[in-house]
């Protein structure tokens, strides 16, 4: 889909303009707040660190949930509105997990691959969010499942946005990452309007 290719080329834009960002700028005051412009070019290259980890687990585990939530509204969904975001949802959260996950580098040393196994493991639902799961997948399709999965999308995206701004507003010095996830965050808040806009229309 043309949706789908629109936000893999600007993660990747955001991606592989970030070294040339970093050597033009005098300043990174626009990019990270609090950083330093004396940053370590090796930190600036997209080195993994606690937070970069922490905002990769919580998007993706999250971004699971709207797949899989999405997967499901796809076939049950009634509104034609609502059914063509189900599909883009699913194509834009593959695509945000392919981007993350080409972010860890094939040739890390055992540590970070070790982090990213672990990352992997995590990626697992709670109990409520598999309860919301099953919920879903048994009911009928029909104006009641509209209502639950557009509740269930809203959530998940106010969730996902604040990850976006908990990394956004840190420290932290990786260039890449923070492009990422203010895509990804522009990304979150036009979902957010659109689903916003189909709640007052549905009711």
């Amino acid at each position: 889909m043309d949706r789908r290719a629109l936000l893999l080329g600007g993660l990747a834009a955001a991606i592989v303009t970030a070294p040339a960002l970093a050597q033009t700028s005098g300043s990174s005051s626009t990019m990270q707040p609090g950083a330093s412009g004396g940053s370590s070019p090796s930190r600036m290259g997209g080195q993994m660190g606690q937070a970069e980890m922490q905002h990769m687990q919580q998007t993706m585990q999250l971004g699971m949930v709207a797949m899989e939530s999405s997967r499901i509204a796809m076939n049950k969904a009634r509104h034609e509105d609502l059914k063509r975001f189900a599909n883009f949802e699913v194509q834009e959260q593959t695509t945000l997990a392919e981007v993350l996950r080409s972010m860890m580098d094939p040739g890390a040393t055992a540590a970070t691959g070790q982090a990213g196994a672990n990352m992997q493991g995590a990626m697992q639902m709670d109990a409520s969010t598999r309860d919301m799961m099953q919920k879903l997948q048994n009911q009928q399709s029909g104006a009641e499942f509209d209502k639950a999965y557009l509740e269930a999308q809203l959530q998940g995206h106010r969730d996902l946005l604040q990850v976006q701004e908990r990394y956004l507003q840190s420290n932290s010095q990786n260039r890449e990452h923070m492009n990422v996830a203010k895509m990804a965050r522009g990304h979150i808040r036009e979902h957010i309007a659109m689903l916003e806009t189909m709640q007052q229309t549905m009711r």
